[in-house]
């Protein structure tokens, strides 16, 4: 399916950049929920491959906020035919505050948002 090859792709392209990272699919998210791909620290990715369109749809983020687990972060990641993968994140996370509202987003190049995670964890060790 067009989504199990998204979510196949974005594993390639963040292990290219973070080859310690062990991503795996989430195969028990359609019975038992929780994100689409396992294995970025603190991260709760929801995936989306799609034909056609040029914007996020609402209620894909509205998901992705939903399958963060505790203190999970939730990050979208989705990508249409013949265009980059783009992302969308909370923007409190972005400024390094408090996360208190989900709906104040940012929109970047999904290898901008791997920019700013490798920022993060460079600052954390």
């Amino acid at each position: 399916s067009k989504g199990a090859r998204g979510e196949l792709e974005l594993i390639a392209i963040v292990h290219e950049r973070f080859p310690s990272l062990q991503l795996q699919r989430n195969y028990d998210q359609a019975a038992l929920g929780g994100c689409d791909l396992l294995g970025i620290p603190n991260i709760a990715l929801e995936v989306k491959r799609y034909q056609r369109g040029n914007v996020y749809r609402r209620e894909w983020w509205q998901q992705a906020c939903e399958q963060a687990k505790d203190s999970q972060i939730p990050i979208l990641a989705y990508r249409f035919d013949q265009m980059k993968w783009q992302s969308v994140m909370p923007l409190q996370w972005l400024a390094d505050e408090p996360i208190v509202d989900l709906q104040k987003i940012a929109i970047m190049p999904f290898s901008n948002f791997l920019d700013e995670l490798d920022k993060k964890w460079s600052h954390k060790n």
